[in-house]
Parts: C-alpha cells; structure tokens; sequence
C-alpha cells in the first residue's frame, strides 16, 4: 500500500467517524502539489480493496465485517443463499463470483457486506465449515486419460475428475467420494467407490434416491440375528396372561399389495343401537424390546419408507411380514382397544388390553368397496356382510362426530403408477378413496384419540401427534384463491369451522381439487412432541399415533408406555419428558426424510411416463402462478408442468401478487389460478424432475 493510502485510512481511523468529500481529505491531511494530483486515483484503490466505501461522493471507512454461520442452498444459475441459524433472519444473498467451492447444502462461515451501487446486503463465503456431500452420485464419462463424474443433482456442480475405469460403461450411474473438493478453476477430485448400473435400470433409480437422502437400508447383523430368533408361534404361558379374542370376527382391510397388517377390526352392534368396536393392533413392542439391536435400527429409520413397487421396511421382515403381521387364521399377540358408542357416534367408554386374537378374514379395499356397494353380489360370507355394513354405520358417524367439531376431510385423488414386471413405469392411473378406505380411517382415528386421552388423562409422559394452527398469512392467500373461484371463506374465532364449510362448498366445483391443495399448503406440518397443543386439522384436543407400530417408531413408543401405564408401573419407569422431546424431534424429521425421498421418486416415475409423451396436448388447470410463468395440473392425471413466461407470444407480462395473476400490457390477457387452459408437452427434464408445457390455448 503506497503512503499516501496509508495517511488516508489513519486519518480516518483517527479522527473523522463521518463520511468526507475528496476536497475535504485533501483539505484535512493538508494534501500539497503531487500527492493531491493522486487523491483520487488512491481513494479509488481503497474502494477496490474494500478498505473504503463511496457513496454519493462521499467517502468513509467501511464497517467492521460482520460474520454469520448458515446453511448454503445453491440456485440453478450458481449464486445462492444462505439460511441463517437463528431462522429469524431473511436469508443472505450470496452472488455466483463468491460463492467459491461451497455446495449445496453445506454450512458455511460468511462475511455480510452492503452493495456501494444499491445498498442491498449480500455475502461472500469466507469458509466451508462443514461438506454435506462427501459422496454422490453421478453419471460417469471417460475424459481424456481419465474420466469425470457429472451429479445427477445439477445444483451440485461438477464434473468430478476420477481416474481411468476401464470396467465402466459411458452413461452408467456411479458413487464417487471427493478427495479434494474444487477450487477456482480446478475441478474437483475423487474416485468411484462403487458402480451402481444403467440409468435405464429402474432399481438403480431407487438406489439412487436412497443414497441422495441417506436412507438406512441394510439391518445390523446383531438385528437380523435377533428378528431370526423371535419364535413362529406364540407361547402358551403368553396367550394364558392375556385377554382371549380369538373368537371375535376380527378382519384386516388393507391393499391388495400389503403384506405388513398391523390392525384388525371386529364390531358389534346391540340391540339399543349403540356399537361396540375392537380395533386391534399388532404387539410389536413385544417382540422389539427397548435398547436392543432390533429397536436401535429401528430407531434409526422411525418409519417405513413406500417406493412404487418396493419398501424400505422399518422392522426386518421376519417380524413385519411374518410374526407381527395379522394375517388370517393365525394367532397373534396384539394391543387392543375396545371402544363403545352410542347410536349417533358418541365415545361412551374405552378400554385397553394385552390379547391374542385369530382373524378370520384378509379383506381387500377393493372387495370391502364392492360389498358396501353391492351387499347382494358379494361373494362374503352373510356374517361378514352384515359386520362390514354395521361398520360402514358407524363409520358415518364418527365422521359426521369429526365434522361437526371442524375436522378437516381433505378428499384428494391420489396418482398410482403402474409398473411393467422390470419395474419401470408404464402408466399413471387416479385413484380415488372409497368407503373401504373411510372405514379404517374412522376406526384408526377413533383408537388413536381414545389411547391419546386415556394416557393423557392418566398423566403420563409420550409422544403426542401435533398439528398445529397455520398462520393467518397463510389463510388470507387460501380465502383469495377462494374468493376467485366463487366461493367465500369467513375466518371467524373458529378458522376449522371456516375452512371445513369452504371444502363443502368447493367439493361440487371443478376447482375443488385446486382449493384442497392450496389448502394442505397452507396447513403446517403435523409433528411428534411431548408437548400438547392438539391437532388442528383432526380438531381434537389430545391425539397420537397407536395403530402402526410395524411402520412407525412413534407408535412402538406409545405401545410401551400404554403398556407401563396398563401395569400400574411407576411413571418413572417410562420415558422422560427430555428423552421423549428428542425422539420426537428425531422421528418428525425422519418422517419428513421419508416424505421427501418417497415424493422425489414418485416425480421421477411420472416425468419418466410422460418422457414418452413429448408433443401431446392435454386440458389442465393452472394451479399457481409466479413472476416467471404458471403451472399447470393435467386433467386426471393429476401431472404438473410449467408454462415459462418466455413462451406466452404477442404480449409482455407481469406478475401481480394481489391478484395471484399473469397480465398482458398491451390485450390486458390474464392467466390466474383456477383457469382452464390447453397445453402441449414440449419437454421433460428427469433430472430435475420437471415438466415444461407451451399454451395452445385457453380451456
């Protein structure tokens, strides 16, 4: 630094705090002949160095340079953000030229600076402090003498350079660990740790999602040896401690590709009216006893995770396809709740118990939904006509109980892909709920409350299933979308009330479907706590998950304190109040992973389906519209693609956030949500999941 900068930061650092003008500098640090001819060209290089600050024609010394720690997430073009820790701070901009060899997904130490051109924050990396992605997964290509490595998630960056592999085919789906990680212009380094296949293969798409969200999938040998040893029939000192249910008309009701059934029901209806239901779920907690092998795996996955036509499994099979699954004329341990209503659906008593069941029956959605139907055409026994009828009853009225509280009943088709025998997907078929469906539902909903009530009222400490209230913000958005598609949404002292009457009054529209989505977006997230603070879209003051224990972790927790509970246990003996927070914060964000990777798969199989359709012309709806475009919800299908912005002709488009629409300057054309439009599939992206329409034109 030459003297004469120097002179000028001390002065600053010494005497002036307030912003000076070149004439004031010069004036002040008595600036004669030769070195007042360099002023300006030095005040310059400060600015440069980052030393100074000029606005306006001022200058003064910049702050000193804060730091923050944060999460980085990298957009398509290369610049990103930072999301810091406190979560109360908007995120850090942090421009493409600084973000250095940051990735996706990795924490960061930065340095906040302040734009001299618009006074707008941004950040530049000053330090990775921790990888998220030692190892990934990409496509390899020989290069050179050697060969690279592309990420299938572009965010990612890439290439990674890995040496010659003679063994590899271009194209194949490979795991590379980085050894050193890029650096300016250098790429990054590493080497393929193991061959994963042909990206045709549709096993090494679910092998790749499984890695991307690190799924556990192999049981410990410990686990395994354990599941082994777990005994195919049930001891007779166990059945003799228990209550005997093996004569109920107990059944399962589940898909028909379902191999894990873990409830089973029976009722019966009295003479006076009023009903008497067991819902009986399989003891796992028996046979998975707290702090083995078994529940530390089981732990680490907190749930099973459902691809098309292949599940990761939370228990080994021996115990969740074999001992712990109800299956039909065996006998099996369970947890039941016996539950009594009075003629329009009011709880009257509960009560909860150890016992051994035998059902009778492995029913089908499918068969149940043709025997409500259809009772005379059904090919089921006339006792298991009359059952399944009675509880088609009940379940009315336990509905019909829920909707008067303001539960919300979101009936939203769900997509099925079908698959060829390799795998691969072929077809994207609706599939709607039935009563069936309902049925179980009603009786799922029912054990959980009664359980959740029970250990509630008992004082004991467990993991509750939490759905707390969404934002007002968030309603607003949800009662303009409404207003748009004719309907009004009152927003009163009891928002549930508000919002079950606007699914009523939606459900005949064509738009029902894009308000109940709109709807499940504007909702937070339901979560486990020890904690209460009830279920907002169940409108129930106390509720948990007790019904799926072979699938959920949760579940296998509440099985074990129920039981403690049951013994007359001290409550010490259970699971304390900081033990129970951690496991829920654990088992919520596992839940999400699961959600996460089961959705990521599912868009692939329906971009790989619609790949095969490029150029077709489908009627949809737009679904939502932003700054750079809108999307649109084919019909029946129930696929979602965009239409870009820069595709729409002879008219330049703005966004307007109140009116959540696209409008044209020139003809005032508008595309909102709700609209129906006809558009042709122009291309498929898998990589990235994504569908692109053009508009042919308006529906």
């Amino acid at each position: 630094m030459y003297p004469l900068e120097n002179k000028i930061l001390a002065h600053f650092s010494s005497r002036s705090r307030r912003p000076l003008t070149r004439r004031e500098i010069a004036e002040q640090i008595n600036l004669r002949g030769g070195e007042r001819k360099l002023l300006t060209k030095s005040l310059q290089q400060l600015v440069r160095s980052g030393l100074l600050e000029e606005r306006k024609g001022k200058y003064r010394l910049v702050p000193p340079q804060r730091t923050v720690e944060g999460i980085f997430s990298v957009a398509d073009k290369g610049f990103g953000f930072l999301q810091q820790d406190d979560g109360q701070r908007e995120d850090l901009f942090i421009p493409a030229r600084f973000v250095g060899s940051a990735m996706d997904g990795d924490r960061l130490l930065v340095a906040c600076r302040v734009s001299t051109r618009d006074r707008r924050p941004y950040a530049e990396v000053i330090k990775v402090l921790q990888r998220a992605h030692r190892r990934l997964i990409g496509f390899y290509r020989p290069r050179g003498n050697g060969g690279e490595v592309w990420p299938l998630e572009q965010k990612l960056g890439g290439p990674i350079r890995v040496g010659k592999q003679a063994k590899i085919n271009p194209g194949d789906v490979v795991e590379v660990e980085i050894e050193h990680f890029a650096a300016g212009d250098r790429d990054a380094c590493g080497q393929i740790i193991e061959v994963l296949g042909s990206p045709e293969d549709p096993q090494v798409d679910i092998e790749t999602v499984i890695r991307n969200y690190a799924l556990p999938q192999n049981f410990s040998p410990a686990a395994l040896e354990q599941a082994a040893t777990v005994a195919e029939s049930i001891d007779g000192d166990e059945i003799a401690r228990r209550v005997d249910l093996r004569r109920l008309p107990l059944v399962t009701i589940d898909g028909e590709t379902a191999k894990d059934f873990d409830d089973a029901v029976a009722l019966q209806k009295k003479s006076d009216g009023s009903y008497r239901l067991w819902v009986c779920i399989a003891d796992v907690s028996h046979y998975v006893e707290q702090a083995t092998a078994l529940d530390q795996d089981a732990l680490e996955r907190a749930t099973s995770v459902y691809f098309p036509g292949f599940c990761l499994p939370m228990l080994p099979e021996a115990l969740s396809n074999g001992i712990c699954s109800l299956k039909p004329d065996e006998e099996r341990l369970v947890m039941a709740a016996e539950l009594q209503f009075d003629q329009t659906g009011v709880p009257l008593a509960a009560k909860f118990y150890p016992a051994v069941i035998c059902s009778q029956a492995r029913l089908t959605y499918t068969q149940v939904a043709a025997c409500l139907t259809d009772p005379q055409q059904s090919a089921l026994e006339n006792s298991l006509v009359e059952q399944l009828a009675a509880m088609d009853e009940l379940a009315r009225l336990l509905g019909r109980q829920r909707q008067q509280r303001g539960s919300l009943d979101m009936d939203l088709p769900e997509l099925e892909v079908l698959l060829d025998e390799r795998g691969c997907p072929v077809d994207l078929v609706k599939t709607e709920r039935t009563p069936a469906h309902r049925l179980i539902e009603e009786f799922m909903l029912a054990a959980n409350e009664s359980v959740a009530g029970f250990l509630h009222k008992q004082g004991w400490p467990f993991l509750y299933r939490i759905h707390e209230k969404p934002d007002l913000e968030k309603l607003q958005e949800l009662q303009q979308l409404a207003a748009e598609c004719g309907v009004g949404l009152v927003l009163g002292k009891n928002p549930q009330q508000g919002l079950q009457q606007l699914l009523i009054d939606i459900a005949e529209k064509p738009e029902a479907r894009l308000v109940n989505q709109q709807l499940l977006r504007s909702l937070k997230q339901a979560c486990y706590s020890p904690n209460n603070s009830g279920h907002f879209g169940l409108a129930a003051d106390c509720y948990c998950h007790f019904t799926s224990p072979i699938r959920r972790y949760p579940d296998l927790i509440v099985h074990r304190i129920l039981k403690l509970a049951l013994t007359g246990s001290p409550k010490s003996a259970s699971v304390s109040a900081a033990e129970l927070l951690v496991l829920g914060r654990d088992c919520s964000a596992k839940e999400r992973r699961a959600m996460q990777a089961e959705r990521n798969l599912i868009d692939l199989r329906r971009c790989q389906v619609m790949l095969g359709r490029v150029g077709e012309e489908f009627f949809g709806t737009i679904s939502s519209v932003a700054e750079f475009g809108f999307f649109v919800e084919l019909d029946d299908l129930y696929v979602e693609g965009l239409v870009h912005l820069r595709t729409l002709k002879n008219d330049y488009y703005h966004f307007d956030p109140t009116l959540l629409a696209l409008l044209g300057e020139r003809h005032r054309r508008q595309f909102k949500i709700g609209m129906r439009v006809r558009v042709k599939l122009a291309k498929v992206e898998l990589w990235r999941r994504r569908i692109d329409f053009t508009l042919v034109e308006e529906g």
